[in-house]
């Protein structure tokens, strides 16, 4: 018996078909391109975390040999600022002198996250970079700029063992966004302030 490919049964069955072949394949091609994604992954956090701690012309290519060489001890801190390996802040020592922490804030358009290079003496930052994800270019976008990450280096957060908060000078037309640069580091300092107290 001739099947009616016109009828709304068989056209349900195809495309449940068509569906189904579709799912797998896309599943498929997740599943295979998992390694590549979270190794990509892997070489901009460490991109990122050599930069901020200063460390020249780091790349897709060598970021995995130069973390490996620069990055003495990758550590995990509780709240106490105590080493322990069911802390939840992550710490990275840089040639056994620069302690760099990851930030994670809001902008104006939404998150806005980076890394900062804390010196030997705890209390002065080495170096900061900045990211977004969907700043305005040209004004909030301008946190990933050489010029915005430069202010940072050499501005001490502790004076006579006492916090300072970090003053952004703010971006023209980007207030908001500056605000909430200035907002992500004075809260990510006052969780690794314990650590650093200890230096």
């Amino acid at each position: 018996m001739k099947r009616d490919i016109n009828s709304n049964g068989y056209i349900f069955l195809y495309s449940t078909i068509l569906v189904v072949v579709v799912a797998v394949l896309l599943t498929a091609a997740a599943l295979w391109l998992q390694p590549y994604q979270q190794r990509n992954k892997e070489n901009e956090q460490r991109i990122n975390i050599l930069a901020a701690a200063g460390i020249a012309d780091v790349n897709k290519d060598n970021a995995s040999q130069l973390f490996e060489q620069h990055c003495t001890a990758s550590l995990l801190l509780n709240e106490k600022g105590e080493v322990s390996d069911e802390g939840d802040l992550p710490l990275y020592i840089i040639d056994n002198q620069v302690s760099v922490i990851p930030m994670r804030g809001n902008g104006l358009w939404g998150p806005i996250w980076g890394y900062l290079a804390i010196a030997a003496d705890g209390s002065t930052i080495v170096g900061a970079n900045f990211d977004h994800k969907s700043e305005t270019p040209g004004l909030g976008g301008e946190i990933v700029t050489e010029k915005f990450r430069h202010q940072f280096s050499g501005r001490r957060f502790r004076k006579d063992n006492r916090y300072v908060p970090v003053e952004v000078d703010a971006i023209i037309g980007a207030t908001k966004t500056s605000k909430g640069v200035e907002e992500m580091m004075d809260k990510t300092l006052a969780k690794y302030l314990p650590y650093f107290e200890k230096r």
